[in-house]
């Protein structure tokens, strides 16, 4: 399943990811499998059930990372306040980028061909001594 980061406290070791279903899924620093993720970051993950949630990604790898210094400016030099809810950022996040979607397919079908190369292959580098 593909997501976005919403949420993630390197200090704590956990954060969310809202899912290309539109629901949260519970991120542990445990299910990172060494990846370093930050918000903003668009995800693949498998999610997974436990005891404490039904909601929970493990297996992540990071598609898509936005550059750091790189925010829209706006054309409105007013700052707004943030607001305080209880809800997390997920509302902010679009599932249906075409760019994010690009970039996805574009990736597959990189690996798929990667993968018909490696079949196609003469098989030495595979041979078994009988």
């Amino acid at each position: 399943m593909y997501g976005k980061v919403t949420r993630y406290f390197q200090d704590r070791g956990y954060g969310f990811i809202l899912g290309e279903d539109r629901k949260t899924y519970f991120i542990h620093h445990a299910n990172l499998d060494g990846e370093h993720i930050e918000r903003g970051y668009s995800v693949h993950f498998k999610p997974f059930q436990n005891e404490r949630s039904d909601n929970n990604a493990m297996g992540v790898i990071v598609v898509d990372a936005p550059e750091k210094g790189k925010e829209k400016e706006s054309s409105n030099s007013r700052k707004k306040k943030p607001r305080h809810r209880k809800q997390c950022n997920a509302d902010k996040a679009v599932t249906d980028d075409r760019r994010f979607q690009r970039f996805v397919r574009a990736f597959f079908e990189e690996q798929e061909e990667m993968k018909d190369a490696m079949d196609s292959s003469d098989g030495k580098h595979y041979e078994t001594k009988d």
